[in-house]
């Protein structure tokens, strides 16, 4: 990645976002859930999705945790705490620049995803393309089989509840390195209140 990704040009907040998605903005800033903005603002979750929907779209983004985590980054490094507007293209650089593994995918024991930052290589050793290109590829692969179910049940629990989850379990690195590693995640739900999938991030833990 060439270090000029690093460095964003920043543009007018005003001649990209609408007034509400600087209000949504700010708010998942603050950690608010979707209810929660929903309930801040007088407005239906519907609409809250609607608005987050449209900030994925103008950041090229992927999931609402992508997001959360860019905004997080922007705030901790600007001293007055404001947000600092920067182009599309180049939030999605910042997001892979981050040593972690972002993900977004399926509900379903093999843990495959559909899409994950490229955060990925540092962590397991595989690449995105890897990772998303084959079901036989999936991250539930590289979970040490002794956790399998419990990684299994602790996320079903948090979905059944509605509720974030964070878990720690170990994985086998395309090189053979066994590695601790810490995930946090929450589902993805339909209007319904069906589980349409999970998505996260996942990290190493220093031992």
């Amino acid at each position: 990645m060439r270090a000029a990704s690093l460095e964003p040009t920043p543009v007018a907040t005003s001649n990209t976002l609408t007034e509400r998605e600087e209000q949504t903005l700010e708010l998942i800033a603050a950690g608010n859930s979707n209810k929660q903005i929903a309930r801040e603002l007088g407005i239906s979750d519907g609409t809250v999705k609607i608005y987050v929907r449209s900030l994925l779209r103008k950041f090229h983004l992927h999931s609402r945790l992508e997001l959360a985590s860019w905004v997080h980054r922007q705030n901790v490094s600007s001293p007055s705490g404001a947000m600092t507007s920067v182009e599309p293209g180049a939030v999605a650089g910042l997001i892979n620049d981050l040593p972690v593994l972002i993900y977004r995918g399926d509900n379903a024991r093999t843990w495959y995803m559909d899409y994950v930052s490229e955060g990925c290589l540092q962590l397991t050793g595989y690449s995105a393309e890897y990772l998303t290109s084959n079901p036989k590829h999936s991250f539930g692969s590289l979970i040490l089989a002794e956790y399998a179910d419990y990684v299994w049940y602790c996320v079903q629990c948090a979905l059944l509840k509605r509720e974030p989850f964070q878990l720690k379990y170990r994985i086998c690195c395309a090189d053979g390195r066994i590695k601790d590693v810490c995930e946090t995640g929450v589902g993805i739900y339909a209007e319904s209140g069906e589980v349409l999938g999970v998505e996260g991030a996942i990290f190493e833990v220093a031992t």
